[in-house]
């Protein structure tokens, strides 16, 4: 994996999910928290690749350059990533059709070190004339067809329920600026007579912000639960830790279960309250 938001954190969770050991790539500051969620951390992109039976990008653009009229990030994955991926790997660019080195793709195809490639990418038709980031991989088709998926960067073209939590939370958005001057997810400048009501995101996506908790810390029910079920497992292992070799036995028969309870309770609550993931404090 290279990058860490919200989308590629939620897809190297899908990998995890299958049995998949995930390396990602980030900015050392990720380091952390890439490493508490069960993931490899790789200083750099090579790293990632190396050994990878699979590559998924998920970095953006980047910044545009005026002068050489170019996205920072272009062209990024290129035969050095490339390269160093398992023979016969898959390569997966669901983020921006320019991120990869078309050229280079196309001799991975060709030795055999890609089989097969996912790209997902605007492409624009005007009369008879194409264009988007996609028109360079089409040059592919005739020669790899079997082995390419290309997408026209459609994905918000679903009923998926991720797309209707967004459509409310942007309802939402538009309501409290109109009605209450409050402004969530800013882009740009704040007018004046407005507040900035900070990030904010659908249920269950990116990670755990001062906002989140002080919402389940007024739902005194919630709080009360993470903290009853945390308290047990806790309590549990510190007695453990406090115990002889020959007391272990004894405790481990008296209160195994009643830890298992709570652990297996904790678990639930963390999951069903998103209660996972790098914190923020925006």
């Amino acid at each position: 994996m290279i990058g860490y938001g919200n989308i590629g954190r939620e897809f190297a969770r899908l990998g995890q999910a299958f049995g998949m050991r995930v390396a990602i790539h980030a900015r050392p500051r990720h380091q952390k928290w890439i490493e508490l969620e069960g993931f490899d951390y790789a200083a750099t992109m090579e790293d990632a690749a190396r050994g990878a039976d699979a590559l998924s990008v998920h970095l953006g653009l980047g910044a545009f350059d005026p002068g050489a009229q170019r996205y920072a990030n272009a062209g990024l994955i290129g035969d050095e990533v490339l390269s160093l991926l398992n023979h016969g790997a898959v390569l997966i660019n669901y983020d921006r059709g320019e991120l990869v080195d078309v050229a280079a793709l196309e001799r991975a195809l060709a030795s055999g070190r890609v089989s097969h490639a996912a790209i997902d990418a605007d492409l624009f038709k005007d009369g008879g004339t194409l264009s988007g980031p996609m028109l360079p991989y089409l040059k592919l088709v005739e020669a790899y067809s079997p082995r390419l998926e290309l997408l026209p960067h459609a994905a918000a073209d679903t009923d998926h329920p991720s797309r209707v939590a967004g459509a409310r939370q942007a309802v939402d958005q538009i309501h409290a600026v109109i009605t209450e001057r409050q402004v969530t997810n800013l882009k740009g400048s704040l007018p004046p007579g407005f507040v900035d009501m900070g990030a904010k995101v659908p249920p269950g996506i990116g990670g755990i912000t001062p906002r989140h908790l002080a919402a389940l810390a007024a739902d005194q029910a919630v709080a009360a639960d993470l903290a009853g079920a945390g308290a047990v497992v806790a309590g549990f292992w510190e007695r453990l830790l406090a115990a002889s070799v020959e007391e272990r036995e004894a405790l481990l028969s008296s209160e195994g279960e009643f830890f298992a309870e709570a652990a297996n309770r904790l678990s639930t609550l963390l999951r069903n309250h998103h209660l996972s993931g790098p914190f923020t404090s925006k």
